[in-house]
C-alpha cells in the first residue's frame, strides 16, 4: 500500500524552497503532536514550522500546551513575535508558566485572567534578566514577545462543556459547527499604548482591559485555537482550507493526520501554523 507524503495543496502553488535546519539554541523540533483523551474530552494538537522559516532556517516560533486538572482541560496556544529573536523561547515559557498557574489554581474558583497574564508576561521579564542578563523589561518585550490565547475547559451537568477563553495578540479561537467557523474573539482594536513597534500585541505588555470570553461547546462541537499563520489563510472558514478542516475535524483524528493537514502548500501564508482541537464526549461513550 501507498501513501502519499505530500501536504495538502491550498490555492495557487508557492515557492517550492529547500528545508534549512533551525539555527537556535536550544534545539528546537520543526514539529511537535499531542493528543490523548480524559473521562471529559478529547484532545488533538500540532505544530508546524512554516514554509518561510524553513526556507530561511528560522525556528518554530510557536508552541502549545495541553494538561488536564480536576475533569478540566487546559489548553494554551503561544505564538512567538517574528520580529524577536528569542520569541521561540518566549512561547515556550508563556504556554508553561499558564500552565502551571492554572494547575495550582483552586478548581472551584473563578480564575483571575489579568492576574494569569501579568504572570505569564512577568515570567519573560524574569526569564531575560536572570538567564539573558537583560534586567531592563523593554529588553525582555524586544527579545522574548509572544502572543497568546487560552482556554479552560470544563465539563457541565448536561454532557456538555463550558470554555472560558482570554487572549493577548492575535492569536484566535473558534467554535466549529456543522463545518461553521463561528470566532470566539471580536475583531482586535489597536490601542497603541498595547502594541508593540510592529503593531503586534504580544507579552509581556498586558491590555489595560481583559475581557475573557465564555462559549458552550456541545456534543458534536469542536473548539479550535490557533496561531495566525493558521487563522490568516482560514479567512472565514468558507474556503479549501475551512473544508479541509471542517471535515478533518469533524471527529478526533490521527494525530499524525493533524500534522499533515497543517503542513499545507500554497496561498499566502509562509508562517508557523499551530492548531489545537478539543471534543467534549458525553458521559457514558467509551
Amino acid at each position: 500500500m501507498t501513501f502519499d507524503w505530500a501536504p495538502p495543496q491550498i490555492g495557487s502553488p508557492g515557492p517550492d524552497s529547500p528545508a534549512r535546519a533551525p539555527q537556535t539554541q536550544p534545539y528546537r523540533s520543526d514539529t511537535v503532536i499531542d493528543g490523548w483523551a480524559t473521562a471529559g474530552f478529547e484532545v488533538r494538537a500540532a505544530s508546524v514550522r512554516g514554509p518561510g522559516h524553513r526556507a530561511s532556517g528560522v525556528p518554530r516560533q510557536d508552541d502549545f500546551a495541553l494538561a488536564t486538572a480536576a475533569g478540566s482541560v487546559i489548553a494554551v496556544v503561544a505564538d512567538g513575535v517574528s520580529n524577536a529573536p528569542l520569541s521561540h523561547l518566549g512561547a515556550t515559557m508563556v504556554c508553561r508558566t499558564v500552565v502551571d498557574y492554572l494547575l495550582r489554581a483552586d478548581a472551584d474558583a473563578a480564575v483571575d485572567w489579568p492576574d494569569l497574564l501579568r504572570c505569564a508576561g512577568w515570567a519573560l521579564v524574569e526569564y531575560a534578566g536572570r538567564q539573558l542578563g537583560e534586567p531592563d523589561p523593554q529588553r525582555a518585550e524586544a527579545l522574548l514577545a509572544s502572543t497568546v490565547v487560552v482556554a479552560l475547559v470544563r465539563p457541565d451537568d448536561a454532557g456538555r462543556a463550558v470554555a472560558q477563553l482570554v487572549r493577548v495578540g492575535d492569536s484566535a479561537a473558534w467554535r466549529l459547527r456543522d463545518g461553521t467557523w463561528e470566532p470566539l474573539f471580536a475583531a482586535l482594536s489597536d490601542p497603541q499604548d498595547e502594541l508593540l513597534p510592529d503593531g503586534v500585541a504580544a507579552l509581556p505588555r498586558v491590555p489595560a482591559e481583559v475581557h475573557p470570553v465564555q462559549v458552550t461547546i456541545a456534543e458534536g462541537d469542536v473548539l479550535v485555537l490557533a496561531t495566525d499563520g493558521f487563522a490568516e489563510p482560514l479567512g472565514d472558514g468558507a474556503g479549501d482550507l475551512g473544508r479541509l478542516f471542517g471535515d478533518g475535524l469533524a471527529t478526533p483524528p490521527p494525530m499524525t493526520r493533524l500534522a499533515w493537514m497543517l503542513d499545507f502548500a500554497g496561498g499566502s501564508s509562509d508562517d508557523d501554523r499551530t492548531v489545537l482541537a478539543v471534543w467534549p464526549v458525553p458521559p457514558g461513550r467509551p
